[in-house]
């Protein structure tokens, strides 16, 4: 596999070097920001990035056959204006949570991947706080869980149980996005040439929609920039010492139970400016000595102030539902033994992030029962 990257990363350099002429004679003026799109490398690199886990599908499949052609192609395009982007579907996701979202052609992926890669993710990203944990380089889901263990450990330490906790879930995050906010957003950190790509990126696929779909990457980054305001508010102007967030969901701890109500109200306030609302189901101040669920795990306390973290029971039974519709397939010889260890294999790995030794085996014995009958 190394071979072959190797191999057609070499390739793609020898191939780009011939065409570098092309590129030279081109007349088509472009800013800064442009040129780090619109450049045979990125474009490249783009389609390596988006191809992965997914090369099996049939249309990256094709793209692939002649890969080298196709991002020569699509870069030829961009840069004479020619380029035209297809219309985005939407499409159902189920899990965690039953919403909407948008399924990108192949080869307009590759473009807003090389946008994201080249100028939006490194811009957007340089002012966002260190507890921003959200889908970026370094950080994710474990990283969150890392310093939210850290913080119920340090309070601990120094209050034992009195504090609070306040967890804020926004309610209908990226429905709620509003495009004049996001748009401001990436121009303040864009040169007019790369703004005006993204811009015709957006209205392409969101012109005559309220707010956002999760689907593509540029929205995502999006996503985890909307509330890079708020997330300096918090930290600047309340002085939240214990604060983390993911996405729309967030958490802080407190000695004071007063002073976090007080806070709540406050990010309301903030969050009205950008229209958005917390939703009221969710969001709530629980005493440090309760249990709370957080990224998929629940969360508690010891006497002795270790924090046990166990997989929240509603991805379980979502895992056995998985786990009966991959051993009927395999008992069907519609799927591989090898491919159901190899997918079970990646929640285990999930599960054992916390204290998950009983859990674990529970899971191997029932699925053991599911191959048997």
């Amino acid at each position: 596999m190394l071979m072959l990257v190797l191999y057609e990363v070499s390739t793609a350099t020898a191939f780009f070097y011939l065409t570098k002429s092309t590129e030279e004679r081109s007349g088509c003026s472009m800013t800064e920001d442009e040129k780090l799109i619109v450049n045979l490398d990125a474009l490249y690199n783009a389609y390596l990035k988006c191809r992965k886990g997914v090369s099996w599908k049939p249309s990256v499949m094709a793209f692939s056959n002649d890969a080298l052609m196709n991002v020569y192609k699509l870069y030829c395009q961009l840069k004479d204006g020619t380029y035209k982007s297809g219309k985005p579907k939407t499409i159902l996701i189920t899990y965690p949570k039953r919403r909407e979202g948008l399924s990108i052609s192949f080869r307009d992926r590759i473009y807003q991947r090389a946008i994201n890669d080249e100028v939006l993710y490194p811009r957007m990203t340089r002012s966002f706080i260190q507890t921003n944990c959200s889908c970026q380089k370094g950080k994710g889901t474990d990283y969150a869980r890392k310093y939210l263990k850290e913080y119920l450990w340090a309070h601990y330490r120094n209050h034992g149980f009195d504090g609070y906790i306040l967890q804020i879930d926004i309610s209908k995050y990226y429905q709620s996005m509003s495009h004049e906010v996001v748009e401001d957003m990436f121009r303040a950190k864009l040169d007019d040439g790369a703004y005006k790509r993204v811009k015709e990126v957006l209205d392409n696929q969101y012109k005559d929609v309220k707010g956002y779909k999760p689907g593509s990457q540029m929205v995502q980054i999006a996503g985890i920039s909307y509330l890079n305001p708020i997330d300096h508010y918090i930290k600047e102007k309340l002085h939240m010492k214990y604060y983390i967030r993911y996405m729309d969901d967030s958490i802080m701890i407190h000695p004071s139970k007063e002073y976090l109500e007080y806070a709540l109200e406050q990010i309301k306030i903030e969050l009205a400016k950008i229209g958005l609302k917390v939703n009221p189901k969710k969001t709530k101040i629980i005493p440090f000595s309760e249990k709370f669920t957080f990224l998929g795990f629940e969360y508690r306390v010891t006497d002795k102030g270790k924090v046990i973290m166990i997989v929240d029971r509603q991805s379980v039974k979502h895992e056995k539902m998985k786990l009966r519709k991959m051993c009927k397939r395999v008992k069907l010889n519609k799927m591989s033994v090898e491919k159901l260890q190899e997918c079970f294999g990646a929640y285990k790995n999930h599960v054992s992030k916390g204290n998950s030794y009983n859990l674990t085996n529970k899971l191997n014995t029932y699925c053991l029962d599911l191959l048997k009958t």
